[in-house]
């Protein structure tokens, strides 16, 4: 509820950055801000009521809070609870415009991490940012925090976009820590699955029938839910992991075009050649001469 979405191809254009260090009676301001808010409890405890839901925040915790909703505080508040906080705004004009990009798929799997080549439209998407999350590597996030607060109480040219990528930084952290322990719907955990499967065998030929045993499910159903879902079908998102997997062998190896065909199991590097070019937008024989190859 209430979640904030920004554009792959933007950043949090950050207002201001700052420490809380509550002292007794202290509540959390009354108020509608046209921008957004991050908190993280550094050590404490703070109440936070957003839109009538309460968030009881310790040690470790982030929340976000949506521009144009009401949020409040009551006495559930610790004294000497320290937070630190940023206000920022959308990375696009309006809310409305980054909820109509981009809806529909599973937090955007097509950000795999099997993925090592990124085309233009890998970034024509949105990030939906956790609700609220939990840390639990509080020195390292801590001191992305410290970092992120030098710089932004430094002077030098461009401040500015320092911050900003310093806080997408922690953001992607944020997201990242949220994944740790998987949760949602079955269909959601179902699709967490299939893409760790696709990327266990992307050398191989895609089966179909393997992938309805090992889930147990009828494939035409699995692969409804995942297009629904992803916004590709499964054949398309391992035709690509595979591709990316050949272009890494094009790149970091010495092998040549077919023995890379072979490599990720295509049994004919014509056809190979074909799909790669179709994913890659160029053929493999132009991509070698294009990279530094090791």
């Amino acid at each position: 509820m209430n979640e904030i979405r920004i554009r792959g191809t933007g950043y949090p254009l950050v207002r201001n950055i700052g420490f809380t260090h509550t002292q007794e009676g202290w509540t959390h301001p009354d108020r509608l801000l046209d921008y957004h808010v991050f908190i993280y409890v550094i050590h404490g405890q703070m109440q936070v009521v957003e839109d009538g839901t309460e968030y009881i925040l310790r040690e470790g915790d982030a929340l976000f809070l949506k521009r144009g909703i009401h949020h409040w505080g009551g006495a559930g508040t610790l004294p000497g609870t320290s937070t630190f906080w940023i206000h920022f705004y959308d990375s696009h004009p309006t809310s409305e415009d980054l909820m109509e990009a981009g809806i529909g798929d599973l937090e955007n799997w097509l950000m795999s991490p099997s993925y090592t080549v990124f085309m233009p439209e890998h970034y024509d998407f949105t990030l939906e940012l956790p609700k609220r999350t939990q840390v639990r590597n509080l020195p390292y996030m801590y001191r992305k925090i410290k970092e992120l607060y030098d710089a932004y109480s430094s002077s030098r040219y461009y401040n500015h976009l320092h911050i900003t990528m310093g806080t997408m930084d922690i953001f992607l952290d944020m997201l990242r820590a949220s994944r740790e322990t998987p949760t949602g719907s079955k269909s959601d955990l179902l699709i967490r699955r299939l893409i760790r499967h696709l990327e266990e065998n992307c050398t191989e030929e895609l089966e179909t029938d393997r992938i309805a045993g090992q889930f147990q499910l009828n494939y035409r159903y699995i692969s409804t839910m995942f297009k629904a879902r992803v916004g590709t079908s499964i054949f398309k998102y391992h035709e690509r992991l595979r591709i990316h997997h050949a272009a890494e062998l094009l790149k970091n190896t010495l092998l040549n075009i077919s023995e890379v065909s072979d490599r990720v199991g295509f049994k004919s590097p014509y056809y190979f050649s074909r799909v790669f070019k179709k994913v890659m937008g160029e053929a493999p024989s132009e991509y070698i001469r294009n990279i530094y190859r090791n």
